[in-house]
């Protein structure tokens, strides 16, 4: 199909410039400001007609540092005096009238047929609304994350609690319970009560392992009396690997302990990876690595399984994601620490994550 002639005459060209939502300015080779439009009037609340050293009589600010431009910062001096094409710069401007805005500036050199420079373009957008309301969303974010921190606070000292209880009450509770059975059996003179009291005291031996499993499992006591490698190694001694999961761990920490929230994150991490591990990967070897480097503790832990899609997972809405990484993630971001998975179907799982100490 053949494309349609628009005769585009100056008055039209006018015209499509003042309909335009976008602030435009137009400044001659010498960086004369020569033209504007309806809309960068609207946004300056005002105009001034000055050359390219009078640009600081528009004032403005880099939204990322707060540093106030010059007349040479502005992207219309840069592609005048370099060359320099300048795309959607931040800047915080006052506008004439004294009220505070934020824009988005661009600006680039326009040449003519022979490479010479015919005038300097540049683009205003107010996006003073759009930055207030990721403004108002980054705060719920640091809300719900401060949330998400304080729930999993609570969710760890309830875990110590029942540990304890578990262990302090119901263990000694079964201990006792055994005693008694143990001297109930001394004392039975009648045979036949024998085989009953033994049955009772298997159960009750198998109770007691129970409880403590749990209560360790809750809350190591390792991890509170001797440290983080030590729970790790009684982690994955006392846990019942799939028959061929094999998996090795390298730790280079030194002595010193860690800080306690450190120690207790990367607790969790390696817990809810190697169950995530054993429940998805169909994997053949997991290799767990703890290192501290320079003023940050490192952890790795990879598989050689199936591993997943990893950009079709974050797509999906988040009530749909996997908690289990979710709740990493949290855990690790929430200590200030960088927390990166890399996967790919059939190549097997690596999380990374780096907590500073």
């Amino acid at each position: 199909m053949r494309r349609t002639e628009l005769p585009v005459d100056q008055t039209l060209l006018q015209r499509i410039l003042d309909a335009l939502p976008v602030g435009i300015w137009v400044a001659a080779p010498d960086g004369t400001l020569a033209f504007n439009n309806p809309a960068a009037r609207a946004i300056w609340q005002g105009e001034l007609w000055v050359g390219m050293d009078g640009y600081g009589e528009y004032k403005a600010w880099w939204s990322d540092t707060g540093e106030a431009l010059t007349a040479q910062d502005w992207g219309m001096s840069r592609a005048l005096r370099d060359g320099e094409t300048s795309i959607d710069e931040i800047i915080d401007i006052q506008c004439f009238d004294g009220s505070r805005k934020t824009i988005l500036n661009s600006a680039l050199p326009v040449r003519d047929g022979h490479g010479e420079t015919a005038c300097i373009v540049a683009l205003n957008q107010d996006v003073t609304g759009l930055r207030a309301n990721f403004t108002r969303l980054e705060q719920a974010h640091k809300q719900m994350e401060a949330l998400a921190i304080e729930g999993l606070s609570i969710q760890e000292e309830e875990r110590k609690r029942l540990s304890r209880e578990l262990h302090d009450e119901v263990g000694q509770s079964l201990s006792a319970l055994k005693i008694a059975l143990g001297t109930l059996r001394c004392n039975c003179h009648d045979r036949t009560c024998d085989p009953g009291l033994d049955i009772a005291l298997d159960i009750a031996d198998g109770l007691i392992d129970t409880v403590r499993d749990i209560a360790r499992r809750l809350r190591p006591a390792q991890l509170d009396e001797l440290g983080l490698t030590a729970a790790l190694r009684w982690h994955l001694d006392k846990t019942p690997w799939p028959n061929g999961l094999e998996i090795s761990f390298e730790e280079d920490v030194g002595a010193d302990r860690l800080p306690a929230e450190i120690e207790l994150c990367c607790f969790r991490v390696v817990q809810e990876a190697l169950t995530n591990i054993q429940r998805h990967a169909s994997a053949n070897q997991v290799i767990l690595r703890l290192r501290r480097e320079h003023r940050r503790l490192k952890l790795s832990i990879s598989d050689d399984g199936q591993g997943f899609d990893l950009e079709e997972t974050t797509r999906r809405p988040l009530d749909k994601q996997p908690l289990g990484l979710l709740g990493m993630k949290e855990r690790v971001t929430g200590l200030g620490g960088e927390f990166r998975v890399i996967t790919q179907s059939g190549l097997g799982t690596s999380i990374d994550i780096a907590l500073p100490l």
